[in-house]
């Protein structure tokens, strides 16, 4: 028996301690998706540790934007890895929607953490993008996910880094370069483009690709039915792998854009060469259309004058690009520059985007000013 009343006192606070610690909790589904924000994404922000007091805050009016005139299909691309790509994918997606777009995101990393940031879980997934992209019989209708309002994701997983061996035998043929886009082509509605008539819900269609269903109920989603005229999507974003492979040719092959998400350092600028090599590539052989529309400077330190002279290389890099004939030609330095931000670090351990986890936040108000950015932009496809 230990009587010495000082350690007695120490462990009895250790305890209470434990007791009163509180502890990240992770939202990770089990079997079912995340409901919509109305209901399971309107999570008690008392139990997140980062911000307690966030679901206090009242929302930030929205501005009211258009949507495109026809898909948007933007690719996130950049080869060095934990630049913020992901972070950027989930949370530009996310803020798109809030402004009434509907947006589709596509985890095309076999890491999956865009995946895991929406809050679901890549074990307890039944079809993936893995499965999309292997078996001809698999639709993306099939493995399409609701996560939010206006907010849907093609999952992946662990396993979709095998993808690119089993899909070797269609390289000689040219296929395997493009199944992505063949197979997502049926859910950008029957006729991409025009806003007469877009989203007609109440229309009904015997087509029976012509309703992606609702996980929670497992019946068709009315609100992705097949319009007369318009898109079934006003965004994808396709979150790529940090490599310039198989799964990076088959975004490449299906984007009309790319946005490059990078930080102010000097190796960035070396890769960033080497990325536009590839789509000029991807242009000549695969897609014609594609172009380089933005760059996104993320976990930025505007007060270092690394990240300033960079910056301004950068823009002058681009400036110069004006009269030339590339594929960058017109490709802009998105505004506001995504400042370094705990908050955006810590979202993703409690499966939510930073509107969540953390409204008031530096992240979420730069992610907030870029999707209007992004919404505003005018962009030359296939120029």
């Amino acid at each position: 028996m230990n009587s010495d009343p000082q350690a007695t006192t120490s462990t009895a606070l250790d305890e209470a301690e434990d007791q009163t610690r509180a502890e990240p909790r992770v939202v990770i589904v089990t079997g079912q998706p995340p409901k919509p924000a109305s209901s399971q994404h309107d999570i008690d922000h008392e139990d997140f540790t980062g911000d307690p007091d966030a679901g206090d805050a009242a929302p930030p009016e929205v501005e009211a934007v258009p949507p495109p005139p026809s898909t948007r299909i933007i690719a996130l691309i950049n080869q060095k890895g934990g630049v913020g790509k992901t972070t950027s994918t989930v949370n530009l997606g996310a803020a798109l929607s809030h402004l009434g777009m509907r947006v589709l995101l596509i985890d095309l990393d076999p890491q999956a953490h865009l995946t895991l940031h929406l809050g679901v879980d890549p074990g307890e997934l039944e079809l993936s993008n893995y499965d999309l992209l292997v078996d001809d019989s698999v639709k993306a209708i099939d493995v399409v996910r609701q996560v939010q309002d206006n907010l849907w994701v093609l999952p992946a997983e662990v396993n979709l880094a095998g993808a690119e061996t089993e899909l070797g035998p269609k390289l000689i043929t040219g296929r395997a370069q493009r199944v992505l886009k063949d197979k997502l082509e049926p859910l950008l509605g029957a006729r991409d483009g025009g806003t007469k008539g877009r989203r007609n819900e109440g229309n009904e269609s015997a087509n029976p690709q012509s309703a992606i269903r609702d996980p929670q109920s497992q019946t068709p989603d009315s609100g992705l039915r097949t319009q007369d005229a318009g898109p079934r999507f006003d965004y994808i974003l396709i979150d790529c792998p940090p490599s310039l492979g198989l799964l990076t040719i088959n975004a490449l092959s299906f984007a009309r854009e790319v946005f490059v998400p990078m930080q102010a350092h000097f190796l960035a600028l070396q890769g960033l060469s080497k990325l536009l090599e590839t789509v000029g590539f991807i242009r000549q052989g695969f897609n014609p259309q594609l172009v380089v529309s933005g760059v996104i400077l993320c976990m930025h330190e505007k007060q270092t004058l690394l990240a300033a002279e960079v910056t301004r290389d950068l823009k002058s890099f681009l400036e110069g690009s004006r009269d030339q004939d590339v594929p960058w030609r017109d490709a802009v330095m998105h505004t506001p520059m995504i400042r370094r931000n705990i908050k955006l670090a810590e979202s993703p351990s409690f499966g939510a985007t930073i509107f969540e986890y953390a409204p008031d936040s530096n992240g979420a108000e730069d992610y907030r000013a870029l999707a209007l950015s992004v919404a505003k932009q005018s962009v030359n496809v296939g120029r």
